[in-house]
């Protein structure tokens, strides 16, 4: 699919999305033939996050303005309409923005080690690290990592990156309780 194509159908979807109260996080149109799908992910500013009800209502929306455009080149394919998960990729300065003090994990296609002087060691010839993100810009990214002695300010220039995203962190909910037990007794 054309860009220009898929810049009509973005358009599309941002219209039926704010009308739900959403916004489009992101758009991808993958597969060949008979296994082709247009992926829309939608987000929704606030507590709580995208419903089902949600990326149905967008979905219905957009089906039937798909339909009527005929935009879609080459016969049959499937539309998804999701949140972007937990684990949400990461592309555009606006994705960046919202992960800031999250932990993310990046790829990159040159070792990091050249873009941080004096971080060889601890980086050795890696392409990926995980940390979190504190700040980016134009330029790149700058996320904290762990390291035996002290944490580590590790840059990311953005034209390196291959791929990004959110890492989804699994809190511990039984020592959560054990601490939430202790400090009743401590009460009582």
């Amino acid at each position: 699919m054309n860009v220009q194509t898929l810049n009509q159908i973005r358009q599309m979807a941002e219209e039926v999305a704010a009308r739900e109260g959403c916004y489009i996080y992101d758009i991808e149109f993958v597969g060949t033939g008979k296994g082709r799908t247009l992926r829309v992910f939608i987000d929704k500013d606030g507590e709580g996050g995208v419903s089902i009800d949600d990326c149905t209502n967008v979905s219905r929306g957009l089906n039937l303005l798909l339909d009527v455009e005929d935009l879609v080149p080459g016969g049959a394919y499937n539309l998804e309409v999701s949140s972007p998960g937990l684990e949400r990729v990461l592309r555009e300065p606006r994705h960046f923005e919202k992960a800031l003090g999250k932990k993310i994990q990046v790829k990159t296609f040159a070792p990091l080690a050249q873009f941080n002087e004096g971080l060889a060691d601890l980086l050795g010839k890696t392409k990926q690290v995980q940390g979190v993100l504190k700040s980016f810009d134009d330029k790149g990214l700058r996320l904290e990592i762990e390291s035996d002695e002290a944490p580590a300010e590790v840059f990311v220039p953005l034209d390196s990156v291959t791929k990004a995203n959110v890492v989804f962190e699994f809190s511990d909910f039984s020592e959560k309780k054990k601490s939430n037990q202790k400090k009743g007794k401590a009460k009582n």
